[in-house]
């Protein structure tokens, strides 16, 4: 069949526009607040061990994920486990999955932490 003239398959070469990524400013990632809990933690365990930066990181990382968690589960708490899609059908939280995650991520954080202390304190 006939195409229409200025008609083309060819791809465009105009470059890639970037997309800008949410949370992520020219600082780098939003920083997480500690509260609560999370806080305390991050607190005895720094005054309790001389760790080095990388363990310092993994603490951090396990901290603000454990925080991450924390709002996820306010938000469930709030909202409810499920809700109700556009057809009717009832579906789980996406902060469900958020929460689970991050503790996941905290807890391995934690363990790896656990592994490079063994024999401090």
């Amino acid at each position: 069949m006939p195409r229409k003239p200025g008609t083309s398959r060819a791809k465009h070469t105009d470059a890639p526009v970037p997309m800008p990524v949410h949370g992520v400013g020219g600082d780098g990632p939003t920083p997480v607040v500690l509260t609560g809990e999370r806080l305390k933690l991050w607190t005895d365990v720094r005054n309790r061990f001389d760790l080095e930066p990388a363990s310092e990181n993994i603490l951090r990382n396990a901290v603000e994920a454990l925080e991450r968690a924390a709002q996820a589960a306010e938000q469930v708490t709030a909202e409810g486990v499920t809700f109700r899609d556009r057809f009717g059908a009832v579906r789980a939280h996406p902060a469900v999955a958020i929460e689970r995650d991050f503790r996941g991520l905290a807890a391995r954080q934690l363990e790896k932490l656990a592994g490079r202390m063994e024999g401090q304190g």
